[in-house]
């Protein structure tokens, strides 16, 4: 099921059972643990040769930026996933780290606005991943590897999702 949301992003019900997803799901576990903001999956299957999922997200400062790929990769490794590539951490503008199957793309306000990257992939749908969605039992279960469960309801904090 579709639901457009207030900025023209497609909401669906993307969870699956594959292993892509799930490790797209976990960098974005690992990017909330650093407080990211404006977590989003893309669905690239069938759209791209280079990756399945795009998980993009904001950190506000270039030290965030640099927490939240070091919280992916440190937490990624942990479960015995190692990177294929990383580039733009030296300045923190910018981070990418590259999975194979799911490429994710930390950025400052700024650089995220200018490359647009869920414009420029508009037809591929787009999962919003609040901190709130590793609360759900299901999402535990498809991650027992994860401490899930512990981030923040709704309306308690600093973990709160955006309204879009």
């Amino acid at each position: 099921m579709t639901t457009p949301t207030e900025t023209n992003q497609v909401q669906y019900d993307m969870p699956d059972d594959s292993a892509a997803f799930e490790l797209a799901e976990a960098v974005a576990f690992y990017i909330h643990e650093k407080k990211g903001e404006e977590v989003v999956i893309l669905d690239l299957r069938g759209r791209s040769d280079v990756c399945d999922f795009f998980v993009i997200a904001t950190g506000q400062s270039a030290s965030q930026v640099k927490a939240i790929a070091a919280a992916v990769r440190d937490g990624l490794a942990a479960t015995g996933q190692r990177q294929h590539h990383a580039e733009g951490l030296q300045d923190g503008r910018w981070a990418l780290l590259d999975y194979f199957d799911v490429v994710a793309h930390v950025f400052k306000p700024d650089a995220r606005a200018y490359f647009q990257l869920e414009r420029l992939w508009g037809d591929a749908p787009q999962l919003v991943i609040p901190a709130d969605h590793f609360n759900d039992p299901q999402v535990a279960q498809r991650h027992p590897e994860l401490p899930v469960g512990r981030f923040n309801a709704p309306g308690a904090g600093a973990n709160e999702p955006e309204t879009r």
